[in-house]
């Protein structure tokens, strides 16, 4: 089927696209600058994916924009994962930018695809949840902490608005940490790799937040899973998480191990945590794994896969 992946210069999005083009379907991975304005991580990306994927330009900002592609790709699956994540974990969080790019422009998709035979992906996230000890489920209630989690969440709920006015089947798939080849050198998973890796050490804070991670290869086949569930209700949320939620100092003592790196060389407590950062974000799966049949491998397991691929 004609695939169209948008944000496919991120992390995340530049996996699903090999993923599902790996699968045999055409893929379009739509880009929001021309191409050699990109550079660094986002240029690896795009250099990785363009043997198999089609690049396409497209503003979310521009509601025109979306008819002509839609027209020349006539997709099955449109997964949307472009979204404006700059500062994310800051209380100075751009919130006119997020609504500019993470909500209003779901109106013109979803516009454009009435009536198209085409099902959607959401990429939401873990920070649409308030804070709990507990693991968050999709029936879940409660706002936010965060000006980023509370876009997200108003992008679920405008994308549930429409999938049922325009009888478009939606899916949002809430990530928890994902992490793999490819990902944002600056995040602490693939930071930690490389330090560990060249024998150096990594400087941390005390690391006692619990966080739920999974590999990317658990993402993509998640979100083939969701492509499949279409038919059974026009809307509905999944939380995409490893649902074994650990500390983080657990979870890098783990990778120091794998690597047979000095657990030494993680220092512990010479950075402050983030001021306000929750002590715990992790994910019930149940529904994940009841309604869709899907299951991440375990935490090890992923984490000799990124060792292995890096």
């Amino acid at each position: 089927m004609n695939v169209v992946v948008t944000g496919v210069s991120s992390f995340v999005g530049c996996h699903l696209a090999r993923h599902f083009a790996a699968a045999g379907h055409r893929v379009v991975g739509t880009i929001s600058r021309p191409r050699a304005f990109y550079a660094g991580i986002e240029a690896a990306r795009l250099a990785w994916v363009e043997p198999h994927v089609e690049l396409a330009p497209l503003d979310l900002c521009k509601p025109a924009a979306f008819a002509p592609l839609v027209e020349r790709t006539k997709p099955r699956l449109w997964i949307h994962h472009a979204g404006y994540a700059t500062n994310y974990t800051s209380p100075d969080y751009d919130v006119a930018a997020a609504m500019a790019v993470n909500v209003i422009p779901l109106d013109s998709l979803y516009s454009v695809l009435k009536g198209a035979d085409c099902g959607v992906i959401v990429t939401g996230s873990s920070m649409e949840y308030p804070e709990s000890s507990c693991g968050n489920k999709e029936s879940d209630q409660g706002s936010p902490s965060t000006p980023y989690g509370q876009s997200k969440l108003a992008a679920t709920t405008r994308a549930g608005a429409l999938a049922e006015e325009c009888n478009v089947p939606t899916r949002v798939a809430r990530l928890y940490i994902p992490f793999g080849p490819l990902d944002n050198p600056a995040k602490l998973v693939a930071q930690a790799l490389e330090k560990l890796r060249a024998g150096r050490a990594v400087a941390l804070s005390p690391c006692i937040q619990r966080r739920d991670f999974l590999g990317i290869g658990e993402v993509c086949e998640a979100y083939e899973k969701l492509a499949g569930d279409f038919s059974r209700t026009v809307f509905d949320v999944f939380n995409v998480a490893g649902g074994e939620g650990i500390v983080i100092r657990d979870f890098l003592i783990m990778l120091a191990d794998r690597l047979g790196a000095p657990r030494g060389l993680l220092r512990f407590g010479e950075l402050p945590m983030r001021p306000g950062e929750a002590l715990s974000s992790f994910a019930d799966i149940n529904k994940a794994c009841l309604v869709l049949s899907w299951k991440p491998k375990p935490l090890a397991a992923a984490l000799e896969e990124l060792i292995q691929a890096s």
